[in-house]
C-alpha cells in the first residue's frame, strides 16, 4: 500500500497551542532545541494513562535535515528530522517515533491507530517577552476516529500545554 493509501485511511489534525515567556528568544530557542525536561514534573494523570515521561531531548546534527533525539523513560525515543530551522524563529520536525513507541499502553505511535506525524515551535515577541507557538500534527485511523478524536485531542492539548510550561520553567520565569 502506497504513503498516498495509507494517508486517505487516515483523519489527520493539526492543533496549536501558545504561551508568553518572560525571556529572550534565545534563551527559549535553547530550551525547545536542546532541553532538560525530566527536572520539570511530569503530571500524574499522564502516568495514570501510560503517557511516557520525557526526560531530554538534544539536536545531534542543526539545520534542516538534521536530527533532534527526544527521549522518554520508557528507554524509546523521537529520532526527529529537522525540517524548517530559523534559529531563535522557527523550528519544524518529523517525528520518527522508534517501534513500539507506546502511548496509553498499547497505541504505538510509529504505525498504529494514531500517529503522531510532525511538530513545530513559532516564536515571536519583544526582547524581554516570547511568545511560542507550538504545533503538533497527528492522524487517527479512519476506522476509529469517531472514538478517538476527542480523547486524543484532550491528552495532546494536554502535553502540549505541560511542555509549554516546563520550557517557560527552564527559562527562568517559572511560568
Amino acid at each position: 500500500m502506497s504513503q498516498h493509501e495509507r494517508r486517505k485511511r487516515r483523519v489527520v489534525r493539526s492543533m496549536y497551542s501558545s504561551a508568553q515567556v518572560t525571556a529572550t528568544r534565545s534563551v527559549v530557542w535553547d530550551q525547545i532545541t536542546n532541553v532538560d525536561i525530566h527536572s520539570f514534573p511530569h503530571p500524574k494523570y499522564f502516568r495514570l494513562f501510560g503517557i511516557p515521561n520525557p526526560l531530554r531531548a538534544e539536536v545531534v546534527d542543526s539545520g534542516v535535515g538534521g536530527r533532534r533525539i527526544a527521549y522518554f523513560d520508557t528507554g524509546k525515543r523521537f529520532v526527529q528530522q529537522i525540517t524548517k530551522w530559523n534559529p531563535n524563529s522557527e523550528y519544524a520536525f518529523a517525528f520518527n517515533p522508534e517501534k513500539g513507541f507506546k502511548v496509553a499502553f498499547f497505541f504505538d505511535l510509529s504505525d498504529g491507530i494514531v500517529q503522531i506525524a510532525n511538530g513545530s515551535y513559532v516564536l515571536s515577541g519583544d526582547a524581554a517577552v516570547t511568545t511560542i507557538r507550538l504545533g503538533t500534527e497527528y492522524s487517527i485511523d479512519t476506522r476509529f476516529a469517531p472514538i478517538l478524536r476527542l480523547p486524543v485531542w484532550i491528552v495532546l492539548r494536554g502535553f502540549q500545554r505541560y511542555l509549554l510550561k516546563a520550557i517557560a520553567n527552564n527559562a527562568g520565569t517559572g511560568a
